[in-house]
């Protein structure tokens, strides 16, 4: 009888595995959730190249812009979880947006499936020459000056510039003005028009304006300097440990995503980020090539969340 039912059974086994597809099985949708030509688009052209070669079916960018990056996550978010619509986005629409707003329509973690982190970008302080700072010191020595007045730009309402700024005036006692743009160029067009004197932005967006001395690096929000400027400080070094705004970008899927799905996934953008292409391309940029197994990532997404609640709620930061 009992060998039976397993002569049975053996003789379903591969009917089933018949029945699984193999993944993937057609193109793959990479939602990247910020206008084409940006960090993000650019991040996610890098990486699309040898996961194209190395999963064999081409991975096609969707551009999803809008709302800080909420738009191109629902989108993935409400995809079916069989690997085939993924999103690749930085981390304000994971871990910032949805504590300073109430209308984010989709629940983290539990409305997605994190894979991995495959992007660090640090934060940078700059400020014009004008400023007469070359550091984090002098920028403080200036602020505690009587009248002096100091606007501090960022890229964006609520975006992790923001923050950045908001820990930088909470951290250190500055007076500062906190003025956030719509988007890192018009912030840096005022700020080399002299209408702000200071601002927070991803270390690519101000790299050319740092070498061609058009601005003036002070400090980076980050754990590790940057080989792009060994000569720059972070903020640990500088006296503020608790000032950290490293952005990260990650990959994502729908919840439910197949633990086969995952893992493949997983170790594909492991491989990818130790090509050339993918670490130097990141690399001129500014940006490091970066991988975590998903298990760190949500940790990682748990972790940075409770923190920027903490900011959110400290600056008394909210979107209407």
């Amino acid at each position: 009888m009992h060998r039976r039912h397993l002569l049975a059974a053996a003789a379903v086994l591969p009917a089933i595995a018949r029945a699984q597809p193999a993944w993937p099985s057609r193109p793959i949708r990479l939602i990247v959730p910020f206008p084409p030509g940006g960090p993000n688009d650019i991040i996610a052209r890098l990486y699309a190249q040898p996961l194209t070669a190395m999963l064999g079916q081409p991975v096609v960018i969707e551009s999803r812009p809008g709302a800080g990056g909420v738009i191109g996550v629902d989108a993935a978010a409400k995809a079916p979880p069989d690997g085939h619509t993924l999103v690749l986005t930085s981390s304000g629409a994971l871990v910032i947006i949805p504590h300073v707003t109430n209308t984010v329509p989709y629940r983290v973690p539990q409305d997605l499936t994190p894979v991995s982190i495959v992007t660090l970008v640090p934060e940078a302080l700059v400020a014009a020459p004008g400023l007469g700072v070359s550091d984090l010191a002098g920028l403080r020595a200036l602020a505690r000056r009587p009248g002096t007045r100091l606007a501090i730009g960022t890229a964006g309402a609520a975006g992790i510039s923001h923050f950045a700024a908001e820990m930088l005036r909470l951290q250190s006692g500055m007076e500062l003005t906190v003025v956030p743009y719509r988007g890192a160029a018009p912030a840096v067009t005022d700020l080399l028009g002299g209408q702000i004197q200071l601002l927070f932005a991803d270390l690519p967006v101000v790299l050319p304006h740092l070498r061609s001395g058009a601005l003036r690096a002070l400090v980076l929000a980050s754990t590790r300097r940057s080989p792009m400027l060994p000569d720059l400080p972070t903020t640990a070094e500088a006296g503020l440990p608790e000032v950290l705004a490293d952005n990260w970008y990650s990959l994502l899927g729908p919840a439910g995503l197949p633990a086969a799905v995952v893992d493949r996934l997983s170790a594909a953008l492991k491989e990818a980020s130790e090509t050339p292409g993918v670490r130097d391309g990141l690399r001129k940029q500014g940006a490091t090539a970066h991988w975590t197994s998903p298990a760190a990532f949500a940790a990682t997404i748990a972790e940075e969340s409770a923190r920027w609640q903490r900011v959110a709620d400290a600056a008394h930061i909210r979107l209407e």
